[in-house]
């Protein structure tokens, strides 16, 4: 049963409420108000609820710009708000509640490496601050909490955002006013000039929390502020190693860095602070066995003082994106392995930072990737010397990491050397599955580019992936709904996937993979239904694919896979808007942001490339639908692919080549220039875009058809290719729009026969067959109708004594077209003939 069911043993109906909320023992006092152990009587959890005791409006101005800038934040080490109420005129903040001790409380009581890892995990949790513009300004032992986990392994959280400061906004404090705690504060602090309080503020503050853990002492007990300023800013303090004799030396040359009086002189970020300690976390030997239980960890120190075992920390986490790994692997290693406390802490914190910086506003991922690789590059070095038990749990980790970072055959890599080395737990299954799961999509969307049938190569992986599903047995720390979503998209059940996607996210809003997943099914459906020939299911898969992604954006905005979802749902529906003669240049608009801050997250990710380019070729239709010249758009687009992409270059990319050069082709023509280069250039490396709302390589096939005719070439043997390919086999229905790239190959062939004065009466006929069943399939389709009109006009041209009714026919095939697509290409073309026909 999850805490939130369980209801406290203080809880008393009749017992003091503020709100919707009953209070229960009170946890702490401070400058602002009490802090309580709270029960939320709607959503049934307990909280811990910060009440203000002085209404004044300067408190009441602090205490809501606590709650606001604290509400900023989205980290797994930084408490966050669960709502902010002012019912019945008392002001609280309710924040999820934890039992655990302060890093003041636990210090004393535990290991070097131990404090390393926390004071580097809180220190990528301020820099997570610092991108959104806050400055913490109050950072101390006393407000970082510990979570200890039932495996083994300290969490911190950073709490007490009372005086934190936005960069980009108003203070709530008098300028020169001293805000903070002194013993902790930098010079510029002390001084109380807000002019050059910064990120190097925070970080003076944490080597100050940092010389505590270590030493015992804040570097500063002066009682004056004047002794204490000159002793910060005249390095007065006592050295560390002075202290602690036995403190390594590189150690205490990290530490006093952080508090070189000049800001300029410190760590320029609170990230590269982080990196410092995770290096030097590199160089220490393996701790200690661990203690058997939670309670065993904390001993006794000189003066008899303990812990304050039952203490209360208030902390608010990402639920579930703390990382699964610190249990799942602590909880594999034998108790007498020596490296384990170093993987569980190194292993955790590869994938929260990489997941953290996701979390962040938008902004270039190449430097937070660049400092991960190089974590997992020491990581894998010192493997060896971690000992013989340590092969599984590092390679999982290095695994997992690669995971997220997208580099799946990397992560495959690793994975596989786990599984070999005895590391075969539920997380590493689940992890394979979904990596053979990847393998066997992109065998098969090798093939479809092709135009050939499944290899064998899907099946075997899609067996592989199933295998380790059932291996996982849904016990990974993964949400269970998650898990389900995936065997639903093992089986192709693209509906079950995406309905258990949706649930994942509504039990967990934090699981972005379920907001990625869910949306990929949705978009996979909607090109399914528009193969069916319902444009308008269609259509409104394409908005709930988007939907969702966007959602998920909110929490996940430097998340990658979600920008590429959202644009994967947005062209679809561009696309279809485009086909309907309902696209606008403000739809253009918003893709073209959205592409773009694909590109801004990491200019060399395929994806991204790719969606920026696919943007470019709709706008370059678009403007060719309105009679304007995209010459512009697609010499931009060509100019990027050539300059901003690398080989080996993705499936979707190579289909990009192959539109771009078609369009430019066909721009060409209609210039009445020469089509030839870009028509060569685009059937250099031709392909079904069968992950688009339409196939281009049968467009283009037709075009080439078409300019073979125009150019007095026989164009049969190019019609004859396309009719073997894409008409259904006898029996079959099949699709509408491979009926209708059969049909428009018939079409352009009977042109030319009538050309060569010869009999065009079978090829009419075959194209008016499959044209009436591709109407049946979808009764919307404006080219069906433009190309039924074409039809008839060429009937007109076989059957003189017929002219007249056969030409009122096309006229009308023309009106129903124009009312569903007035910017049809085939529409234009009937148009001109019908002009011409007088």
């Amino acid at each position: 049963m999850t805490e939130s069911l369980v209801q406290p043993a203080w809880l008393d109906a009749q017992g003091r409420r503020e709100g919707r909320y009953v209070i229960g023992p009170l946890l702490g006092t401070g400058a602002m108000g009490e802090v309580h152990e709270a029960w939320d009587i709607v959503l049934a959890r307990p909280v811990a609820l910060k009440i203000l005791q002085h209404l004044e409006p300067a408190a009441m101005i602090r205490f809501m710009h606590e709650a606001q800038l604290h509400a900023r934040l989205d980290s797994p080490n930084i408490c966050r708000i669960y709502d902010v109420d002012a019912t019945g005129g008392t002001p609280r903040i309710a924040m999820q509640l934890v039992r655990g001790p302060t890093l003041e409380d636990a210090a004393k009581d535990l290991r070097l490496d131990e404090i390393v890892a926390i004071l580097a995990q809180v220190a990528e949790a301020v820099h997570g601050a610092h991108q959104l513009n806050l400055i913490h300004r109050d950072l101390k032992p006393s407000n970082i909490l510990l979570q200890w986990s039932e495996h083994g392994g300290w969490t911190p959280f950073l709490c007490d955002f009372g005086l934190a400061m936005a960069l980009d906004g108003p203070s709530v404090t008098q300028p020169l006013a001293l805000t903070g705690t002194p013993a902790y504060m930098a010079p510029e602090q002390v001084r109380g000039d807000r002019r050059l309080v910064g990120p190097p503020t925070d970080v003076y503050g944490i080597g100050s929390t940092l010389y505590f853990a270590l030493t015992g002492r804040p570097p500063c007990v002066s009682t004056t502020t004047a002794e204490m300023l000159r002793v910060k800013r005249e390095r007065r303090f006592p050295s560390p190693r002075s202290l602690e004799l036995e403190l390594p030396q590189a150690l205490e040359a990290i530490l006093l860095k952080c508090l070189e009086p000049d800001p300029g002189r410190r760590y320029p970020t609170a990230a590269d602070l982080a990196g410092a300690l995770r290096a030097f976390q590199a160089t220490l030997p393996g701790p200690p066995p661990p203690a058997r239980g939670w309670r065993d960890r904390f001993r006794p120190g000189p003066g008899g003082r303990r812990l304050a075992l039952a203490g209360l920390g208030l902390l608010v986490c990402l639920a579930g994106t703390l990382p699964i790994l610190a249990s799942r692997i602590k909880g594999r290693l034998d108790s007498q392995d020596l490296a384990g406390q170093t993987i569980t802490l190194e292993a955790a914190s590869l994938e929260q930072s990489i997941r953290n910086e996701r979390l962040l506003p938008l902004h270039d991922l190449r430097p937070a990737n660049a400092r991960t690789r190089a974590r997992m590059e020491a990581l894998a070095a010192r493997m060896d010397t971690l000992g013989p038990g340590a092969e599984g749990p590092v390679r999982f980790a290095l695994g997992r990491a690669s995971f997220l970072l997208g580099d799946l055959p990397q992560a495959q890599v690793h994975l596989a050397r786990a599984w070999a080395a005895g590391w075969r737990t539920p997380d590493t299954a689940f992890l394979l599955a979904q990596i053979h799961a990847a393998r066997a999509r992109g065998a098969a969307d090798a093939a479809a580019f092709l135009g050939q049938p499944p290899p064998a190569a899907e099946g075997e992986a899609m067996a592989q992936a199933r295998q380790f599903l059932s291996l996982a047995r849904l016990q990974t720390g993964q949400p269970r709904e998650y898990a389900e979503a995936l065997g639903a998209w093992l089986q192709g059940d693209w509906p079950g996937a995406a309905e258990h996607a949706r649930e994942g996210l509504e039990a967990n809003p934090w699981h972005l993979e379920s907001a990625i997943l869910g949306s990929r099914c949705l978009a996979l459906l909607a090109r399914q239904r528009l193969e069916a020939g319902d444009p308008e299911d269609a259509r409104g898969r394409y908005q709930e694919a988007l939907d969702l992604a966007q959602g998920a954006l909110v929490r996940g905005q430097s998340e990658q896979r979600l920008h590429h979802a959202c644009c994967t749902a947005g062209l679809g529906l561009a696309a279809l808007a485009l086909d309907q003669g309902e696209l606008t240049a403000g739809g253009l608009a918003d893709l073209e942001l959205e592409t773009g801050r694909q590109i801004e997250l990491d200019p060399d990710n395929q994806d991204a490339q790719s969606d920026w380019l696919q943007v470019r070729a709709l706008k370059a239709q678009y403007l060719r639908g309105l009679g304007q010249d995209p010459r512009a758009v697609l010499d931009q687009a060509l100019q990027f692919y050539w300059t901003r992409t690398a080989e080996p270059r993705s499936l979707e990319l190579r289909m990009d080549h192959m539109v771009l050069y078609g369009l430019q082709a066909e721009r060409d023509a209609a210039r009445g220039e020469d089509p030839l280069p870009g028509l060569n250039e685009a059937m250099k490396d031709p392909g079904h875009t069968f992950s688009r709302t339409r196939d281009f390589q049968a467009d283009l096939l037709n075009f080439k058809a078409r300019f073979e005719a125009s150019r007095g070439q026989d164009p049969r043997p190019t019609i004859e290719a396309i009719v073997s390919r894409y008409t259904p086999p006898p029996g079959l229905m099949g699709t509408w729009r491979p009926c209708e790239t059969a049909a428009r190959a018939w079409l352009t062939r009977a042109e030319w026969e009538l050309s060569q004065k010869l009999d065009a009466t079978a090829s009419i006929h075959q194209a008016q067959i499959l044209l009436q069943r591709a109407q049946e399939l979808n009764p919307a389709s404006a080219s069906n109708h433009a190309m039924q009109g074409l039809a008839r006009m060429l009937e007109a041209q076989c059957q003189p004594a017929n002219r007249k009714w056969l030409l009122a026919r096309a006229a009308e095939h023309g009106r129903w077209a124009m009312k569903l697509n007035r910017w049809d290409p085939e529409l234009a073309r009937l148009r001109n003939l019908l002009a011409k026909s007088g």
